[in-house]
């Protein structure tokens, strides 16, 4: 009975263990299968992308070509100009506040990279690559996303204009053909092996350009991608250090007169009864000339009649501040002439150019707009008492194309655009013409100078000419801005 009860024990103990050991045997089998054929559990082409990545010895760098993405020349220089460290600390700290603000107004919104990913079936970028005059970047987001298995895989890339196409490393069983020329070829056995090489691929800008843009033909069998490289020399910023934060260093007035002798002594009066330490610049092409030069006062004396643009352009060039406040010499500074509130306004947009109000007929503003009309010109078409919208943030002011003869300005951005000397005698909408697209303009009804208008008989003779100067100017306009008439609309 014994023996019996022990051989049932035993039979028990054997079937458990075969069990056991069934049940490792299926997990080793299990484990074994799917290292040896992933793709069984994993998508196409996986356990090729997993060997690649772990195998760096299947990639050969091109050092030659791998410099040119890191450039050896660095920017150091000594600190010796800083007589003391506390006046370096100020001069970096204005400069930095000044430069940051510089940055959001003329780049608010930095160019991001885009990608197109798996469409038809490339990965590409579509935005956002900038490379420096002869510089190299590389090309990021080269892919080919495919579920078809073929023979050979073989992609183009194609630059159109401006450079070359090249890769920083070579890998194993890839073949790359045309390498640093405008068109390469790349084709591998593998899928996997041939994105990887895509990972390699860089640009070189050989022609040189300081703003143009590249286009890069990217192909897959009949699937085509066009990317987008811009060439761009950087830029430097014009920042202007006012040393204090008065509004005597931030801004200059500036003026042209002609024959008006009266006039131009009681606007400069008018300055120094609300700003006595302001500097003032005067152009002056009267004769005989009377000397305006005095303590804040610059007068420049010009050549007899030489003309309303031509003065401008000279009482521009001589100003040193960020900002400049255009007033015509018949205008008088009163207790509403706050030109703080104009800097205000430009200190916290992006606008390049601010006006007030003229006398006691209210806020002028207008919107002008360009007409496309054929191979003949296009038309000009001035909306008189219209405006964009207000300004956000600012809801004295509103946005438009052409102001009034009173306004503050930054200096580097109206020097941008210039006064075109050819009007000598009338000129005031071609300005603001020259303007559309360049210049950020709006209109503010905070800020009022009086208007005293002064005209003797020579001064009227030259402010309005005849018609066949009139004539002239329109030629003039239609051959340079290709606009072959005005048309008002006040509806």
């Amino acid at each position: 009975m014994n023996d019996m009860a022990a051989s049932v024990k035993s039979c028990h103990w054997w079937v458990h263990k075969r069990k056991r050991v069934l049940a490792v045997a299926v997990i080793i089998c299990a484990v074994l299968l799917m290292f040896s054929n992933l793709e069984i559990f994993f998508p196409a082409n996986f356990s090729e992308k997993y060997r690649i990545q772990k195998m760096e010895e299947n990639v050969t760098w091109r050092k030659n070509i791998l410099s040119r993405l890191h450039p050896t020349y660095k920017c150091t220089c000594s600190n010796a100009v800083f007589a003391k460290v506390e006046e370096k600390a100020d001069f970096i700290n204005r400069r930095s506040t000044l430069l940051e603000k510089y940055k959001k107004r003329v780049d608010p919104f930095p160019e991001q990279l885009v990608m197109v990913k798996g469409r038809d079936p490339l990965s590409y970028p579509v935005r956002g690559l900038t490379v420096v005059p002869q510089g190299t970047i590389q090309i990021p987001g080269l892919e080919v996303v495919e579920e078809v298995t073929r023979q050979e895989y073989k992609v183009q890339l194609q630059a159109l204009n401006y450079g070359t196409l090249d890769i920083t490393a070579e890998v194993a069983e890839v073949h790359s053909e045309g390498l640093d020329s405008k068109s390469v070829a790349i084709r591998s056995n593998s899928l996997a092996r041939l994105n990887r090489q895509l990972l390699y691929v860089v640009y070189s800008n050989t022609v040189y350009d300081i703003d143009a843009t590249e286009s890069v033909t990217f192909r897959y069998l009949n699937y085509e991608g066009s990317i987008p490289i811009r060439i761009r020399a950087p830029r430097l910023p014009f920042l202007y250090d006012p040393g204090t934060n008065n509004i005597e260093a931030k801004v200059t007035i500036v003026t042209k007169t002609f024959l008006r002798y009266d006039a131009i002594r009681a606007l400069l009066d008018s300055i120094r009864t609300f700003y006595p330490n302001i500097r003032v610049i005067v152009a002056d092409d009267s004769r005989p000339v009377e000397d305006l030069q005095g303590e804040n006062v610059d007068h420049f004396v010009m050549p007899y009649a030489a003309g309303w643009f031509a003065g401008r352009n000279l009482g521009v060039s001589q100003v040193a501040t960020e900002y400049f406040l255009w007033v015509d010499d018949d205008f008088v500074f009163i207790p509403e002439t706050k030109l703080e509130n104009f800097v205000d306004v430009l200190e916290n947009t992006n606008l390049d150019l601010v006006s007030g109000v003229v006398g006691t007929r209210g806020v002028k503003f207008t919107k002008m707009t360009i007409v496309p009309g054929g191979e003949d010109g296009d038309c000009l078409v001035i909306h008189d008492l219209h405006h964009w919208g207000q300004v956000p943030g600012f809801s004295q002011c509103y946005y438009a194309t052409r102001v009034t003869n009173f306004f503050v300005a930054r200096t580097d951005s109206i020097r941008a655009v210039g006064f075109d000397p050819t009007y000598t005698r009338q000129g005031h909408t071609q300005f603001f013409m020259a303007g559309i697209g360049k210049l950020r303009i709006a209109a503010c009804d905070d800020v009022r100078i009086d208007h005293r208008s002064m005209r003797t008989k020579e001064y009227t003779h030259f402010r309005y000419p005849s018609h066949d100067y009139d004539k002239i100017n329109k030629e003039h306009q239609y051959f340079k801005h290709n606009i072959k008439c005005w048309q008002s609309n006040k509806f």
